[in-house]
């Protein structure tokens, strides 16, 4: 899924390598530096709608990507990652 990540007045794109209730796993050319706080915009319609969150960096490894914990979803987002996940995990067992 892809992934627009805000810091300041830059902007870039990353994928996501997975996806999780606290947070994402992404790919990016960009490395960002552990505690960077980051805005991003992400979703999959229709079974995930685009949300827009804060998040900070807690892992970061050159060319395998970083860790990033979501810290302000709101509660209806957060419901919606949920079930997001729940039917990736269907999917995948199928």
């Amino acid at each position: 899924m892809t992934v627009v990540l805000s810091q300041g007045e830059a902007t870039y794109v990353a994928e996501t390598k997975n996806v999780s209730e606290t947070g994402l796993c992404i790919r990016s050319v960009e490395t960002f530096p552990v505690g960077t706080q980051l805005h991003l915009v992400f979703g999959q319609p229709p079974d995930l709608p685009r949300l827009s969150t804060e998040g900070i960096v807690r892992w970061s490894e050159d060319g395998k990507g970083a860790g990033v914990e979501l810290i302000a979803l709101r509660p209806q987002d957060q419901r919606a990652l949920e079930r997001y996940i729940c039917l990736q995990s269907r999917q995948a067992e199928n």
